[in-house]
């Protein structure tokens, strides 16, 4: 016999036909694996962005180490979900964040013991150890900036050319100053300080028009 259809699910507050975390949780422990699907296309990025937040270093030398722990950090949560007496995160979104920096803690002490040791910085570890979770920003903050920054990406992708090659040297401008950052890119110091205003220029009326922050008065 064809299995029955599952009824309508009620729409999210504020959306169009778009089911709530709780009933795609319900639907997901009835085993309907495209409830999981949907939740993972709502939360991925931010689970990926958490695990990269407490190991940038390790996720930038290894790709594949955040794939795993992501994959870890889904499984870790329909486990959770499946557990007896499991209660429904009032924020889905800050309790996924917890689980991914937690199973990332647990990743990184597998292969750096002292990962969490706040004496690593200056002792012959180069990386130094990962942030700790309760100094991270709450998850609601991460997906506002994944969406800024993602929005920032696609102005910097308008600059014309050769402003998208002088902010590629972020790092020697900001961390420098002006008159060693110029003559470091072999540039007269007045003609980086006028290009640099006008790519920031350039760059805030970008997230203005986005709608990323509101325009603010001069001064």
């Amino acid at each position: 016999m064809p299995r029955p259809r599952p009824p309508k699910p009620p729409a999210t507050p504020g959306s169009t036909n778009q089911p709530t975390d709780d009933f795609l949780i319900a639907s997901m422990l009835a085993g309907d694996s495209a409830a999981l699907r949907e939740l993972m296309a709502r939360y991925d990025r931010l689970v990926r962005y958490a695990i990269f937040r407490a190991a940038r270093v390790q996720c930038t030398r290894d790709p594949e180490w955040l794939e795993t722990v992501a994959s870890d950090t889904w499984m870790g949560f329909v486990q959770s979900m499946k557990g007896e007496g499991a209660n429904r995160p009032a924020s889905l979104a800050a309790y996924l964040a917890r689980v991914a920096s937690n199973r990332t803690v647990s990743a990184l002490r597998r292969i750096r013991p002292d990962a969490l040791n706040p004496l690593a910085v200056g002792n012959g570890s180069s990386e130094g150890p990962i942030e700790p979770i309760d100094a991270i920003v709450s998850a609601e903050g991460w997906l506002q900036g994944l969406e800024e920054l993602e929005a920032l990406r696609g102005c910097m992708g308008e600059l014309l050319p050769h402003d998208r090659t002088l902010l590629s040297h972020l790092g020697t401008i900001t961390e420098r100053r002006w008159t060693d950052a110029a003559r470091a890119l072999n540039l007269p110091e007045s003609t980086l300080r006028s290009r640099w205003k006008d790519i920031l220029e350039s760059l805030r009326a970008c997230l203005e028009r986005k709608g990323v922050f509101e325009s603010r008065p001069p001064g």
